[in-house]
């Protein structure tokens, strides 16, 4: 389904949630493997359940987020600041891995609302967590991780329950990937619109240009019409967000899905989206893509590769990044 219509089946009562929970448990079962931790995490998200247990899941998850949101918010920008000045201040090299400065954003972000560190190793080999298409090696590997997640979050808050803990490791687990797919796409996108103009010519549109979550499935609860076409009842329905791309900012906010799976993390999504674009609007720099491409992935778009070199520097800097 595209736009409006993919718009409309996430917030149409006729649709639920794919049965992802159950299927990584059976593959549990009939694999003999332990996955353990990935179906705690699972089971600590309200993406996958409907009805009263999915309402009393969005009620912890948002009272997660909330806590000390403005003190947490106003240390991830002034370390987000620290890190883009850093990157693309006039001092730093002519050719830049934009990839790596887009991670490291979003891993300080994750870091101050999670309270968790970046998972050691490379960033971009962790497994999704969303995937239906992980071979049991990659499962294991998941596997690992988030225990090592889980054990993190016991050393750092020791006092904490082990459903507190599920809710730090399962934020983590949702955010990172979009977010990182979010502003690659965006940059990439306004990198292109700028051409030859410094950032500070233009600020990036206040809501992302593209999304890193490219289509979210519902399955139809009863046998019904969508978009003219007939649907039988527990058919899968791809309702592809990437469509909204290009479109109006008011439709773009559905990046973040609609309905009463909303992404509950959309005001902070969109604040750390106003974080990096103020920044960079102060940065008398410009920078032209040298090589872009995307990851090989059945969940999200996000870059594998995305370098830039820097075509003027008229200045040091338009701003403080303190």
């Amino acid at each position: 389904m595209l736009r409006d219509d993919a718009v409309g089946v996430l917030a149409g009562a006729g649709f639920g949630v794919t049965p992802h929970v159950d299927f990584i448990r059976a593959l549990a079962d009939r694999l003999k493997i332990d996955l353990s931790a990935t179906l705690t995490v699972m089971r600590h998200l309200p993406l996958w359940t409907d009805g009263p247990q999915h309402a009393e899941l969005r009620r912890e998850v948002a009272a997660f987020l909330a806590e000390d949101r403005s003190a947490k918010l106003a240390r991830a920008t002034a370390r987000i600041r620290l890190a883009l000045f850093r990157t693309l201040g006039s001092d730093a090299s002519e050719h830049v891995d934009l990839l790596r400065m887009v991670c490291e954003v979003v891993d300080l972000f994750m870091e101050e609302f999670t309270g968790l560190p970046r998972p050691e190793g490379d960033p971009s080999g962790f497994p999704s967590i969303f995937s239906s298409n992980l071979g049991v090696a990659e499962r294991r590997r998941l596997e690992v991780l988030l225990k090592q997640q889980f054990a993190q979050a016991n050393d750092l808050f020791p006092d904490e329950p082990i459903e507190r803990h599920a809710l730090r490791v399962g934020q983590f687990a949702m955010g990172r990937d979009a977010l990182i797919g979010t502003l690659g796409l965006s940059l990439h996108h306004h990198l292109g619109s700028l051409g030859e103009d410094t950032l500070t010519a233009r600020r990036m549109p206040a809501v992302p240009t593209h999304t890193g979550l490219p289509a979210i499935g519902r399955m139809a609860r009863v046998a019904q019409t969508v978009a003219g076409c007939p649907v039988a009842a527990g058919a899968l329905i791809e309702c592809r967000l990437d469509s909204l791309a290009g479109r109006p900012a008011a439709e773009r906010r559905h990046f973040f899905g609609s309905g009463p799976h909303l992404c509950l993390g959309r005001p902070l999504s969109l604040a750390l989206w106003d974080c990096v674009a103020d920044a960079l609007a102060e940065l008398d720099v410009g920078l032209t893509t040298t090589d872009f491409a995307l990851a090989q992935s059945d969940v999200f778009d996000i870059p594998s590769v995305f370098k830039a070199s820097k075509s003027s520097v008229s200045q040091p800097l338009t701003g403080d990044p303190t």
